[in-house]
């Protein structure tokens, strides 16, 4: 079949290693984005630890850098290890199976409802994954899905979560809805869903918790997340008793940190009694943070991975509302995102240090404008020509602006180079 992946080219890591391997950050063009490798590891196993104390499987979304050698850093670089994973993309998950048949990977989902254009590409994907789950929130999905495994000759059941709307509002369904009662009652109680779908779970995210301003509030958040799942989970009980095993999927980066101050009876007080199925945490944005994670209190700006490297190009004195005036970088939209958050600016310059009170307040394509952030501090001007790095307000959406990163270990030198799966 001719899906989008097999034509979405790739830029060449050979070929980038042998140009910049060893060469100084200064060295390179700019604008770039980098990831520090030492930090990325360290959050990423500090999630997995975060889990394993709240007795929950994990689930690692690769959303952020879609890369191999990030993926394998999310899976596991010490003790503790997951095999599950989330795709946004599918050329996300072609490029995971060569993980599955190494064994490192044996559960993907994708995590946009059904997308009934792509059911082609995804039946042909779950014979090459020993688990592919699929996302559902309405009852028409469940004819798709009927539908399409009839119309095939498919024998291979549908793996599905069905999404809770906890707040969002951007996909799922409400607990108590009628049309989450019409979908859990269709989906076990109709012979003809039941022998093409099966329920896996329920999934949960809670994108409102961006919002979070400390990690307590972060963890009122993630309590919410944990209640909806298993809200939804004692509905499908009620329809089918002898469902068993359950998967309670919950997170959002910002609730995924805060699990490290949830003890287990404070969530038991919580639920008031035991969970109605097994605990998954999942997450995504944790291995690279960016501006919007430190403004919920839940990381520092050590904790932040990546950065854009941009050069400043230009100096306008007297211009804007703050003294001295207005600078501009080469760093715009398509280099940094068009993202606001809780901290001002469309990114802050954290290096040079001294110039750390300068952030990018406005932005264009290609142009970057560096206003001050407290007029009350000496803000002085970076001289032309400087190269500043820039902590991105969402490195999700930063990152997707890259055809490769520039990766450091703690210091300047490039020591590889990840090529992302850009593409869908």
């Amino acid at each position: 079949m001719a899906y989008p992946s097999k034509f979405t080219a790739l830029a060449d890591k050979e070929v980038l290693l042998k140009n910049y391997k060893g060469k100084r950050l200064q060295e390179l063009p700019t604008p770039s984005f980098i990831i520090d490798r030492n930090v990325f590891r360290k959050n990423s196993d500090k999630m997995l630890h975060n889990s394993s104390k709240l007795n929950a499987e994990f689930r690692a979304h690769v959303k952020t850098h879609k890369s191999t050698e990030g993926t394998l850093l999310q899976l596991g670089s010490g003790s503790l290890k997951t095999d599950k994973v989330v795709v946004s993309t599918l050329m996300e998950a072609w490029n995971l199976v060569p993980l599955v048949e190494k064994g490192l990977i044996s559960d993907i989902l994708f995590s946009l409802p059904v997308v009934k254009s792509r059911l082609d590409e995804l039946a042909d994907l779950s014979t090459k994954v020993p688990k592919l789950r699929l996302m559902l929130d309405s009852p028409e999905q469940l004819d798709i899905l009927t539908s399409y495994n009839n119309s095939n000759s498919r024998n291979q059941k549908w793996s599905i979560f069905i999404k809770i709307n906890m707040g969002t509002d951007r996909a799922g369904l409400l607990n108590d809805s009628e049309i989450l009662n019409k979908v859990l009652t269709r989906a076990l109680n109709d012979e003809e869903v039941r022998k093409n779908v099966e329920i896996y779970g329920f999934y949960c995210h809670a994108g409102h918790s961006y919002s979070a301003d400390s990690e307590n509030k972060a963890k009122s958040v993630l309590i919410d997340e944990i209640n909806h799942a298993n809200k939804a989970a004692k509905a499908a009980l009620k329809v089918d008793p002898s469902l068993t095993n359950l998967q309670l999927s919950v997170g959002a980066t910002p609730t995924a940190h805060a699990s490290e101050i949830l003890s287990q009876e404070e969530l038991e007080n919580s639920l008031g009694g035991k969970l109605s199925g097994i605990l998954e945490l999942h997450a995504g944005n944790y291995p690279c943070c960016d501006l919007q994670q430190v403004a919920t209190g839940c990381v520092s700006y050590e904790d932040v991975s990546c950065k854009v490297i941009a050069e400043v190009i230009s100096t306008y004195p007297d211009r804007g509302s703050k003294s001295p005036g207005e600078q501009l970088v080469n760093a715009g939209v398509i280099a940094l995102a068009r993202e606001f958050g809780p901290l001002p600016g469309h990114g802050r310059i954290l290096e040079p240090r001294q110039y750390n009170n300068w952030i990018v307040g406005r932005i264009s394509q290609e142009h970057g404008i560096l206003t001050p952030l407290d007029e009350s501090k000496d803000t002085s001007f970076i001289p032309l020509g400087t190269q500043v790095s820039i902590t991105p307000q969402h490195s999700c959406i930063t990152a997707a602006s890259y055809p490769w990163y520039f990766v450091v270990d703690g210091s300047d030198e490039v020591v590889d180079i990840w090529v992302p799966w850009r593409g869908w």
